[in-house]
């Protein structure tokens, strides 16, 4: 996975002696054990399922720490990353905090409807949710030719840690709970949270299930966590857009390739730094199409920084080659490779890069920022933001890369004499000031592959039999000088 944490680097520079010399910046990072500050939750759906059931998402985020944090969680639409909804949660120390989003509320005069997201859970939240009542997704922050309400039924989501608190502060005292119900949620407010402050210190994790209550078939995925994306306090109210992945403090990145350690530094006020730290060249994962079990795989690619790449005046910005346009996208190239389960590819593979490599011709452009990719016809999540590879293999594995042959530097980025490359076999020493360049694009997603079986009788009762498995991506990175 080249993905690692903190404390794991530290102990790899102190058994190759290099700890003194080289130091430990504070940098963000893809973590290993999937703990950190920042969680990105990679897919939300309410839309129908391939039985015309429609789906639910669950998520879950834990603190794992003794600390009070509070935490932004906020909605991105899929095509744009859009704000649909943002607020703020108060973890008490160990708690854990769910929710659930469902399909929204019929417009008045229309069969249309978004999504909305309800909680039962007890924590403090700014706003307030109301027992028994969900709070409807936002279509505010859409594009006027394009702000109709089914284009929030899916997206990705993202939680910040902004801040701790001390157990003595009142922040701390009212959000902690006693018998499972906080101390006195009335006394939070955003003023005493933003003056009772304290640096980030990581430490949690988050799940989402994306289930068919009606079909059956739950598909589950943890979120990217990234880790030492702050040392500062940042408590941002709701309604702000901050933080964001621009918030990195420092704007420094670390990534591990092979052998060696890059740490590169950023713009300050600028995605690089995250960008940096998810970029992929390229992907690999299973696919299935088995018509016996009627079975149907889609990917999920998403590709959370991508918007201030496409969007704005001076878009695109690398890695990016596309500036967004409603109802188009930002659309980029891939290429790819499909394997049966004994190698066979249906693609010619030229070039001299390591097997298997991407194939010279670019497959359908992915042009959204939370994109479904199926396979043959499939589209498990009944996604708007699709795209399709054809295949005549029935199962199998793919490979899908952001570079062609023809244009090995299509997507990439280069950092231009900031990086410091550290060697963890101990064999050479640390060399700054190092221009490198990266190659793919940040992204994160699953595959999704669903089997569906005649119903199962027993005795007088008939069962669905469905199911749903999730299959986590594997990410090949690539950085060279």
């Amino acid at each position: 996975m080249n993905t690692f944490n903190r404390k794991s680097l530290c102990v790899a520079l102190a058994a190759t002696g290099m700890l003194g010399a080289a130091g430990v910046a504070q940098a963000v990072n893809v973590s290993a054990d999937g703990l950190g500050n920042v969680l990105i939750y990679p897919y939300y759906t309410v839309n129908k399922d391939l039985n015309g059931n429609y789906y639910n998402t669950l998520m879950s985020v834990v603190n794992t720490t003794a600390s009070t944090k509070a935490v932004k969680v906020r909605f991105r639409e899929g095509k744009n990353s859009e704000e649909v909804l943002d607020f703020n949660v108060f973890l008490s120390p160990f708690d854990v905090w769910t929710a659930a989003v469902t399909p929204g509320v019929a417009i008045s005069g229309s069969t249309d409807f978004g999504a909305q997201i309800a909680t039962v859970d007890r924590s403090c939240t700014i706003p307030s949710f109301e027992p028994g009542k969900a709070v409807q997704f936002r279509t505010l922050q859409l594009e006027s030719t394009d702000n109709g309400v089914k284009r929030v039924q899916e997206g990705y989501f993202e939680i910040f840690e902004m801040a701790t608190y001390r157990d003595s502060s009142v922040i701390g005292v009212s959000a902690k709970h006693k018998a499972g119900v906080p101390a006195s949620c009335a006394s939070i407010n955003d003023t005493l949270a933003n003056a009772e402050a304290q640096a980030p210190n990581g430490g949690l994790f988050g799940n989402v299930f994306i289930l068919s209550p009606a079909g059956g078939g739950m598909f589950s995925q943890g979120a990217t966590a990234l880790a030492n994306f702050s040392n500062v306090a940042g408590y941002a109210t709701t309604g702000s857009t901050a933080p964001t992945y621009a918030n990195a403090q420092p704007a420094i990145s670390n990534v591990i390739v092979g052998t060696k350690l890059y740490q590169s530094s950023w713009l300050p006020g600028t995605p690089l730094a995250v960008t940096a730290a998810l970029m992929t060249e390229v992907v690999a994962n299973e696919y299935v199409l088995d018509p016996l079990s009627k079975s149907q795989t889609s990917w999920i690619m998403t590709f959370p920084t991508k918007q201030p790449h496409t969007n704005g005046s001076t878009a695109p910005i690398a890695p990016f080659t596309s500036k967004y346009v409603t109802k188009v996208g930002a659309c980029e190239n891939f290429y790819g490779v499909v394997f049966d389960r004994e190698e066979g590819s249906p693609q010619i593979i030229s070039g001299t890069d390591f097997s298997p490599q991407p194939g010279p011709g670019a497959g359908p452009q992915l042009c959204w920022e939370a994109q479904s990719i199926g396979f043959g016809t499939s589209n498990v999540f009944g996604s708007a933001n699709h795209a399709t590879i054809a295949t005549p293999y029935l199962q199998g594995w793919s490979v899908l890369g952001f570079n062609g042959v023809a244009n090995p530097n299509e997507h990439s980025l280069v950092n231009t004499a900031l990086t410091t490359v550290i060697d963890l076999t101990g064999t050479a020493a640390p060399a700054g000031g190092q221009t490198v360049r990266y190659f793919g694009l940040p992204v994160i997603g699953f595959a999704a592959e669903t089997f569906e079986n005649l119903a199962i009788k027993i005795g007088a009762n008939t069962f669905l039999s469905t199911f749903g498995a999730t299959l986590p991506h594997h990410p090949g990175k690539k950085i060279v000088p």
